[in-house]
């Protein structure tokens, strides 16, 4: 399974390089690769960053529905992976969000 975090951790990097509608394809793709992944810390953390990541993105594209769900999906695995630093900006984004 390791080869799938790496492909996913190489989407999530290459998606911070791209416009918005192509980097949103770039963080589902990674979505999609790691929830083939068994979950562990490190997953976890991957897939809030990506979930956050694209939470970001449609509300910056106009989407507050899209956003809100991929919101909440990211927090929720931010929780569950116990990462300090994607906890972080789970909250600083729970906060820009009004929950």
């Amino acid at each position: 399974m390791e080869p799938l975090l790496d492909q996913a951790t190489a989407l999530l990097q290459e998606a911070q390089q791209l416009e918005p509608k192509e980097a949103l394809a770039r963080l589902r793709e990674a979505t999609l690769l790691l929830e083939a992944v068994r979950p562990d810390r490190e997953r976890d953390g991957l897939l809030a960053l990506a979930f956050l990541r694209q939470a970001q993105l449609q509300r910056q594209l106009g989407r507050p529905q899209e956003a809100e769900r991929a919101f909440v999906s990211g927090y929720s695995y931010a929780r569950s992976s116990r990462e300090e630093r994607v906890r972080r900006l789970a909250e600083r984004l729970r906060e820009e969000f009004g929950y």
